[in-house]
């Protein structure tokens, strides 16, 4: 079989080519399939963002700091995000393997650099995990109690939660390609409905209006009398509500032509959610009205779409939609469990973590070990999180995302820096080029400042002093143990 030779960070050679690999006759698969196209890609990064439990959740908070102007601050937030996106879309356009951050920036900054983002990246993926397992549990509880009736218990929700972690697990270490086709129709399904509810909303307060008279109003989009902090805390959640999207850079190596489809993909998917977030924010601020009673209702409210569906279309396609909501977050949970394994999986082939992690299984010639991992430490992070927040599933969500969100903008600000420096080599007109990722750097450090500050109290401050512990031990970590594995290929 012919292919061309991708070298490791730390020198280890995985095998690449441009179709898909004859059946290895060895009893353990030593490389992965490529089996993913482009839609499976982009699959698999809408799965990680999981737009429709986003949207469901976010606008909420974010219109506690800007009113109406929701659609707006996501309008604002695709500038920066894409300073994101590029640094992604220039890194995975040089090398698709599997690892993502870990590989992608080991190859160009060195093993050091490639570990400690990696780890930064996988204990953000793991993180994901656990805060999709929280609104599985919450969403489907919430179902149960809309079609029976039935007050859903506490242990009962951690029950779902529990039951949520491995469902994922039994799809994520299947093959890319099936769980592809599971990822785009889960999360296809219930983007669907959610765009049925606003378009019939949309016609209603055209032709009709609300029940209180809300109409389409343009003008209710206002920032007048927003403060600074206030629009940059929202447009950091407009931006959060992104993460995720790089996702389909960790099947590099189970992506045919990954040099085209991943970078594709990745722009799709950020241009498809914010779009998508765009569209369903305007017509629900719309559909709630901006006074100070339809503001704090729309703030009030535990799932936007799912409220617009019980006024202005029919309580059946809300608790469909709430069901949705669950479906969708159990997409993302496979999705991260899938993205973490990939990560995993390099870092064992290199040598850099336990060289099991860098085994497929002979059955489905995937990484199941580094998936069951993944969701391992993502049901212990749920357990930990019950005791701070006294047990209450929503503060559990909470806490998790808030948790997430400072690993992910530090992973996030390392792939602009690797990217900054890769344009800055190539040199000539490319050096104008590397201005966008590094105001990518930025723009990431403004994130991380209000996702730290000002520092909040009781458990909401467990969140951002985890999230800055964890980044400080995986840099020892990483630093640590790729210093040790390169000694290993050195010497070797």
């Amino acid at each position: 079989m012919r292919g061309c030779a991708i070298q490791g960070p730390l020198g280890s050679d995985a095998m690449a080519t441009s179709r898909d690999p004859a059946p290895s006759t060895d009893a353990v698969p030593t490389s992965l399939v490529r089996n993913l196209g482009l839609f499976g890609a982009i699959a698999v990064s809408l799965a990680v963002v999981g737009p429709s439990m986003s949207v469901s959740l976010n606008p909420q908070a974010m219109a506690e700091q800007v009113g109406g102007a929701v659609p707006l601050v996501y309008l604002m937030a695709l500038v920066p995000l894409a300073t994101i996106a590029i640094a992604f879309i220039v890194l995975t356009r040089r090398h698709g393997v599997a690892g993502s951050l870990y590989t992608l920036i080991g190859l160009e900054l060195g093993p050091r650099a490639g570990a400690i983002s990696g780890l930064w990246l996988l204990s953000a993926y793991c993180t994901f995990t656990a805060l999709t397992a929280s609104s599985f549990g919450i969403f489907t509880a919430s179902f149960i109690e809309a079609i029976t009736g039935i007050t859903v218990s506490t242990p009962a929700t951690f029950t779902l939660m529990a039951l949520g972690l491995l469902i994922a697990l039994f799809f994520s270490i299947r093959p890319a390609r099936r769980a592809g086709h599971l990822l785009l129709s889960m999360e296809g399904i219930t983007m669907t409905l959610i765009f049925i509810t606003v378009v019939i909303t949309f016609i209603t307060l055209l032709t009709v209006g609300g029940p209180q008279g809300q109409s389409v109003d343009f003008s209710e989009f206002s920032l007048s009398g927003v403060s600074t902090g206030a629009l940059g805390l929202a447009m950091t959640f407009a931006i959060l509500s992104t993460a995720g999207f790089e996702g389909a850079a960790a099947a590099g190596e189970e992506t045919r032509n990954p040099t085209r489809n991943i970078p594709l993909a990745i722009l799709a998917t950020a241009v498809l959610v914010n779009v998508f977030y765009i569209l369903v924010t305007a017509v629900g601020v719309w559909s709630f009205g901006t006074s100070t009673s339809e503001m704090q209702a729309f703030v009030n409210s535990a799932s936007l779409p799912g409220d617009m569906a019980d006024t202005y279309v029919s309580t059946a396609l809300g608790d469909l939609i709430t069901l949705g909501g669950a479906v969708s977050s159990l997409a993302c949970m496979i999705a991260a469990q899938i993205a973490g394994g990939r990560v995993m999986f390099a870092f064992g082939r290199d040598g850099v973590l336990p060289s099991r992690l860098g085994r497929l299984s002979p059955r489905w010639s995937t990484p199941v070990l580094g998936s069951v991992i993944t969701a391992g430490i993502g049901a212990v992070i749920v357990v930990l999180s019950m005791f701070p927040t006294a047990a209450v599933p929503f503060s559990v969500f909470e806490l998790t995302s808030d948790y997430a969100g400072v690993l992910i903008v530090s992973a996030y600000g390392a792939a602009c820096v690797a990217a900054a420096v890769v344009l800055w080599r190539n040199g000539g007109r490319a050096r104008a080029g590397a201005l966008i990722p590094f105001a990518g750097v930025i723009i990431v450090l403004i994130v991380m400042y209000f996702s730290l500050f000002p520092l909040p109290t009781g458990w909401e401050l467990v969140a951002p002093v985890a999230g800055v512990t964890t980044i400080l031990a995986m840099t020892v970590v990483g630093f640590t143990v790729s210093g040790r594995a390169a000694a290993r290929t050195a010497a070797s």
